[in-house]
């Protein structure tokens, strides 16, 4: 089961799902923004995979939808994906619970820590509490999919300086934002463009061609990232 295209390529696209299908649990204020249909999301990755730059998959929140509809999809392509886990969530009404968890690693699947509760991670690093939940998600982790945690995205996208040397001081492999664009792959910090629900198949293909155009032409997404990194 392999990404996309081949992992020696220098930049990388990756997209984003959150929740597909209808939510089975009550949404946060804003967050339906993020729900997309089956019929988007099978059109989606089919568009991803089949274009000529090199795209990953991630799932943020963990919600069922990555076990009922995006596994299955992501089998049937042949392709691997990066689950990012609310931890306090698993096993809640509309989550992921443990054995599906179990399971889609058992598939081939690949996970990370969104955190224990999805507070902002810049939050939690002024109250000195982001040590503890990065070692409690993380642990959570690794017993259920029987692999190390090696991978976070921060939760709502916010990140910081404080944050940044934490997750450093923690030995994450890769950590994710939602800055848009593409990132090279050999990065540390990786951005993402989280799909939402306006998106179709054509509005990704659009993307794919011109990544850019998501969050403004170089230099203009550089300088923001480095705004959050030195806050």
């Amino acid at each position: 089961m392999t990404a996309a295209k081949s992992v020696s390529a220098p930049r990388v696209i990756t997209l984003n799902f959150h929740g597909i299908g209808a939510p089975n649990r009550e949404l946060e204020p804003g967050e339906e923004r993020f729900w997309i249909t089956e019929d988007d999301f099978h059109g989606i990755l089919d568009v991803a995979i089949a274009h000529r730059r090199h795209v990953e998959f991630t799932f943020d929140d963990a919600n069922e939808s990555d076990y009922a509809i995006g596994l299955p999809a992501l089998q049937q392509r042949r392709v691997q994906a990066r689950f990012f886990v609310i931890t306090d969530r698993i096993g809640s009404r509309g989550s992921l619970n443990a054995t599906q968890i179990t399971e889609m690693s058992q598939s081939g699947m690949r996970f990370g820590t969104h955190g224990a509760s999805h507070r902002p991670w810049p939050e939690l690093a002024r109250n000195g509490e982001l040590h503890g939940e990065l070692v409690a998600s993380s642990r959570i982790l690794q017993d259920l999919s029987g692999r190390p945690t090696r991978h976070a995205a921060f939760p709502q996208g916010l990140y910081g300086r404080a944050v940044l040397a934490e997750l450093r001081r923690h030995g994450f492999l890769h950590v994710y934002s939602v800055d848009e664009g593409w990132a090279r792959s050999k990065s540390w910090l990786r951005t993402r463009y989280s799909v939402i629900e306006s998106d179709t198949p054509d509005s990704i293909r659009a993307l794919l061609d011109s990544p850019n155009l998501t969050a403004g032409r170089w230099p203009v997404r550089p300088a923001r990232q480095a705004v959050k990194r030195w806050r």
